[in-house]
């Protein structure tokens, strides 16, 4: 799946590898404990490059939570925020209650 985000770079998109529920849950966890753990594990796990995987992390938020807004009622996948239009992965995980 190609994503965008009208926020930030890439403009033509990113693909995006398909993460298993298990895999989203550990990079949510991940990102949590700290944003550069994370980009080094999606680099050596999913074959990308810095600058792909620093966009992954920085989009992965808190489910429902737009990461640049106050707007907190997104409820898919990912979502653009209706307010500012940001990328929001908006994974459901067992940590979170989604």
């Amino acid at each position: 799946m190609v994503v965008k985000c009208e926020k930030c770079l890439p403009i033509e998109g990113l693909e995006i590898p398909d993460f298993t529920s298990a895999e989203k849950s550990s990079l949510y966890s991940m990102k949590n404990q700290s944003s550069i753990h994370s980009t080094k594990f999606i680099i050596d796990n999913f074959n990308l490059n810095h600058q792909q995987a620093k966009y992954i992390v920085t989009h992965i938020n808190h489910y429902g939570k737009c990461n640049s807004c106050t707007f907190d009622k997104l409820d898919e996948e990912y979502i653009k925020c209706p307010k500012c239009g940001a990328l929001n992965f908006n994974w459901p995980t067992n940590e979170i209650g989604g």
